[in-house]
C-alpha cells in the first residue's frame, strides 16, 4: 500500500570518482496518493499517481518543479560537478561539424554547426571546391531568444533551391521553408504544422523543381491541427500554402507515417506509408501526376516509419525487402508492378542494407554488420564493384553522390575518432581527401575501443558489445562503467564520436555500449526476437552484457550504471524492475514506463506495433507483467534512479516519468536517491541547443560519479 502524502527523508551516500565520501540527506516532495483503479478484462490495475498525468494542473506543475529543483539541487552539490560541468563545455567545442550531407546540381547541401553556437546552420558549396555559404542560420529567426532547431531537408533535382524543416522548442511541430541555394534567399513560401513527433514530415521535389508533394496535418474545426491521420497535398512554389492540392492518404490508417521520394527527373514518385512505429511499411508509387497505386504491401518487409527504405535509382525504385532475407535484399519496384514480379537486383548476404544512394552508373548500399558501419558499390544492374574503405568499429557518417555525376563523398567516424569526409570517383577508382575533418579539443589517443561477443542468457545468440576505456584503466572491476543499449523498433545502435565521454573516460571510467536484440544490428530476426510478448529478451541481453562486463574486469554490480532514452528509457525500467541487482545506477530518459497508458496518449498509437495494445486481452496479461510502472515493488532495493523528460515531449508523455519516479521513491528499500528532472522548454531531445546538450550531459555523468565509485 502506498501512504498518503508522506514526506520521504533518506540519507544518500553521494560519493564521485577520484573523491571522498559526502552524506547528503535527501527530503523528496510531499506525494499524495489517490485510489483510482483500472479494470482490464477482470483484471483490477490499480494506478494511485494517475493525478500526475495532468501536466498543465498548477499542483502537479509544482511538484514537477519542486523535485526537478530537488535533483538538479542534489547533482549540482556532489564534488564532482563543477570540474565535470567545465571539463563538458570545453570538450564540447569541437571544430565546426557538418551533417546530413546531401548532393544535387553539383552543390553540396548540409548541416553546420560551429560550438558553441546553439543550432546548425543550412550551408551550400559550389563542389567540394568551393567556399561554403549560409542559406539559414536560426539565430536570424530566433523569438523571444529561443532558435529554431532545422528537421528535415531535401534540395530540388538541379540544386537551385532547398525546402528544409524548423521547430521550435523541442515540440516538433514543423514548419517546411524554402531557401533559393544561388542567391540564399527566403521564398515566400512557408508550410506550417506539416508533421513532426507522432508522424514524421514527408517531402519530395517535382522534376522540374516548381513544387512539392509534402505531408500535412489535418486541421480541426477548432482551428488546431490534429496529431492523427496526416495527409499528403502538392505545393506549387509561389502559391498560397491553403490552397495545396490534396493528393494521397485519405482511407488509410491514422497512424500512417510516410516517407516520400521521387526520381531525377520527377516522372515517377514513390510513397512508403507505414502503420505505427517499428513495422514494415506500404509502397505505392504513381507515374507522372497518375494516382497512386499499391505495389507492395507490409509482408514485403519494406521500410518503415523512419526511412523509405530505398532510393530511386533511374524510374525503378531500389528497395530494401526483408521478406525473403531477414537482413535484406534488394528489389526494383516500378508503377503497376508488384513485389512478386520485381527483380532482384542484390540478393541478401551477410550484411543489412540500410540505404541506397544513386550515383550516375550505378548506386551504393549503406550497410551494417551487428552494428559496424560499411558501402558497397554496385552497377546499376547490381553488378558488385568494391567497396569503400571504413575502418572496423566505425559508422557511416555521411554518404552522398549527385545522380548527375560526379565524385561520391562519404565520411566516418568511431569511438575515438571524429568525422571526416572522403571523395571517390566511381570512374577511376580515385579516392581523395576532403578538408571537412573535424577535430576535438581532447586527446583520445590514449582511448581503445573494442568489440566482444557476448553470450545470450537463453543461449541463442551472441550479442556485440563494444567497450571504450584507457589503454590503463582498472580492470579489477572497480571501475566506474556506464552501459548504454536501445533495443527497439528494429533501430540499430552504432559507433559513433562523442566528444565530451573523454570528460568520463579520463578520470578511469568505462563507457559500453550493447546492440542488444529488439535492434536491427541482424536484420528482421534481431528485432522480432525482443518485440510484443518477448520484449523482455531485450532486457535480459542487456542483464547479459552487464554480467559480461563485472566478469571480466570492468565494472562490477557496485560500479557499474545504465542508460537509455526513448524505448532505452523503456528498457531502463525493464532492467531496474527485473533486475535491480545488477545495477548500481540508472539513468532513463524521455522514457515508456506505464504500458497501460501509454496507448491513450497522442504518440501511443503508433507505438502499438512494438509494445502492444490493451484492447487484447492476450496482449494485456503480458503487457502488464513487462509495464515498469506496474512492476515496482514495495520494500525491494532499487538502484540509484535519474529520469529525465521534457514538457513539451511530443513522443513520450512527461507523465510516464512523473508517475514512475513517484513511485520509486515511494517503494524503494534502498538509501540510493531516485530523481526527476522535467526541463521547460525542450522536449524529446530532439533540437536541443548547445547550452541544453552541455547541461543535461552534465548532470548525468555529475550523477553516474556520485554512485559509481
Amino acid at each position: 500500500m502506498h501512504a498518503v502524502s508522506r514526506l520521504l527523508v533518506v540519507p544518500i551516500l553521494a560519493v564521485t570518482l577520484g573523491g571522498a565520501a559526502v552524506v547528503a540527506p535527501i527530503a523528496y516532495p510531499v506525494t499524495r496518493t489517490v485510489p483510482v483503479t483500472d479494470t482490464y478484462f477482470g483484471t483490477v490495475v490499480a494506478d494511485p499517481y494517475r493525478w500526475l498525468e495532468d501536466g498543465k494542473a498548477p499542483d502537479v506543475r509544482a511538484w514537477a518543479e519542486a523535485q526537478t529543483k530537488l535533483a538538479t539541487d542534489y547533482i549540482e552539490s556532489t564534488p564532482s560537478y563543477a570540474s565535470l560541468k567545465a571539463r563538458i563545455a570545453v570538450l564540447s567545442r569541437t571544430s565546426t561539424t557538418r551533417r546530413n550531407l546531401t548532393m544535387r546540381g553539383g552543390r553540396l547541401f548540409y548541416d553546420r554547426t560551429t560550438p558553441p553556437e546553439q543550432q546548425a546552420q543550412l550551408v551550400v558549396r559550389d563542389g567540394l571546391g568551393g567556399s561554403e555559404r549560409v542559406l539559414f542560420d536560426p539565430a536570424t529567426a530566433a523569438v523571444d531568444g529561443a532558435q529554431p532547431a532545422i528537421g528535415s531537408m531535401e534540395a530540388s533535382p538541379d540544386g537551385s533551391k532547398v525546402a528544409f524543416t524548423t521547430q521550435f522548442g523541442g515540440s516538433e511541430d514543423e514548419t517546411i521553408r524554402v531557401v533559393d541555394a544561388t542567391t540564399g534567399t527566403m521564398l515566400p513560401d512557408t508550410i506550417a504544422h506539416a508533421g513532426g513527433g507522432e508522424s514524421p514530415v514527408a517531402f519530395t521535389w517535382d522534376g522540374d523543381g516548381r513544387g512539392f508533394l509534402h505531408t500535412l496535418w489535418p486541421k480541426n474545426a477548432d482551428g488546431t491541427y490534429a496529431t492523427a491521420g496526416i495527409l499528403i497535398y502538392h505545393h506549387v512554389l509561389g502559391t498560397d500554402a491553403a490552397s495545396d492540392t490534396y493528393v494521397f492518404g485519405k482511407g488509410l490508417s491514422p497512424k500512417s507515417e510516410y516517407a516520400l521520394a521521387s526520381s531525377l527527373d520527377g516522372s515517377v514518385r514513390a510513397a512508403v506509408v507505414a502503420d505505427g512505429d517499428g513495422v514494415h511499411a506500404s509502397v505505392y508509387m504513381s507515374r507522372a501526376r497518375a494516382p497512386f497505386a499499391l505495389v507492395a504491401t507490409p509482408a514485403a518487409g519494406i521500410g518503415d516509419s523512419e526511412d523509405a527504405g530505398g532510393a530511386f535509382v533511374g524510374n525503378a525504385f531500389y528497395a530494401i525487402a526483408k521478406k525473403r532475407d531477414s537482413r535484406g535484399e534488394i528489389v526494383a519496384l516500378v508503377p503497376g508492378g508488384s513485389f512478386e514480379t520485381a527483380k532482384i537486383v542484390v540478393h541478401g548476404g551477410p550484411y543489412v542494407p540500410t540505404g541506397v544512394v544513386p550515383f550516375r552508373d550505378g548506386f551504393l548500399t549503406k550497410d551494417v554488420d551487428g552494428g559496424d558501419g560499411g558501402v558497397r558499390i554496385f552497377s546499376t544492374d547490381g553488378s558488385y564493384r568494391g567497396s569503400l574503405p571504413i575502418p572496423k568499429i566505425s559508422s557511416v557518417a555521411a554518404l552522398a553522390s549527385d545522380p548527375h555525376g560526379g565524385p561520391i563523398v562519404f565520411g566516418y567516424s568511431n569511438y575515438t575518432t571524429p568525422r571526416k569526409w572522403l571523395a571517390f570517383d566511381p570512374v577511376t577508382n580515385a579516392l581523395q581527401a576532403t578538408d571537412v575533418v573535424e577535430t576535438s579539443p581532447g586527446d583520445f589517443s590514449n582511448i581503445v575501443a573494442e568489440r566482444v561477443f557476448v553470450p545470450s542468457l537463453d543461449g541463442k545468440v551472441r550479442i556485440p558489445l563494444e567497450i571504450v576505456h584507457a589503454k590503463n584503466v582498472a580492470r579489477d572491476g572497480s571501475a566506474p562503467t556506464v552501459l548504454t543499449a536501445y533495443g527497439a523498433y528494429g533501430v540499430i545502435s552504432q559507433p559513433y564520436f562523442d566528444p565530451a565521454a573523454l570528460a568520463w573516460l579520463e578520470r578511469g571510467g568505462v563507457r559500453a555500449q550493447a546492440m542488444i536484440r529488439g535492434g536491427g544490428e541482424y536484420g528482421d530476426a534481431w528485432h522480432d526476437a525482443a518485440r510484443l510478448a518477448t520484449k523482455t529478451v531485450s532486457s535480459d541481453d542487456l542483464a547479459a552484457c552487464a554480467m559480461w562486463l563485472g566478469k571480466n574486469g570492468y565494472g562490477d554490480a557496485k560500479h557499474l550504471g545504465i542508460i537509455g532514452g526513448s524505448a532505452g528509457g523503456f528498457l531502463m525500467g525493464l532492467a531496474l524492475t527485473r533486475n535491480p541487482e545488477l545495477y548500481r545506477a540508472v539513468v532513463a530518459q524521455v522514457g515508456i514506463h506505464d504500458l497501460l497508458r501509454v496507448e491513450l496518449t497522442p504518440n501511443g498509437a503508433y507505438n502499438t506495433p512494438e509494445f502492444g495494445t490493451v484492447k487484447d486481452p492476450a496482449q494485456f496479461a503480458w503487457m502488464l507483467k513487462q509495464s515498469p510502472y506496474h512492476n515496482v515493488r514495495n520494500g525491494t532495493a532499487y538502484p540509484a534512479v535519474l529520469m529525465t523528460t521534457g514538457e513539451n515531449d511530443p513522443r513520450v508523455e512527461p507523465y510516464m516519468s512523473r508517475k514512475m519516479a513517484a513511485m520509486l521513491q515511494a517503494d524503494s528499500s534502498s538509501s540510493l536517491p531516485v530523481l526527476l528532472i522535467q526541463r521547460a522548454g525542450q522536449g524529446h531531445g530532439i533540437g536541443n541547443s548547445f547550452d541544453q546538450r552541455v547541461e543535461t550531459r552534465t548532470d548525468i555523468d555529475a550523477f553516474f560519479a556520485s554512485q559509481l565509485q
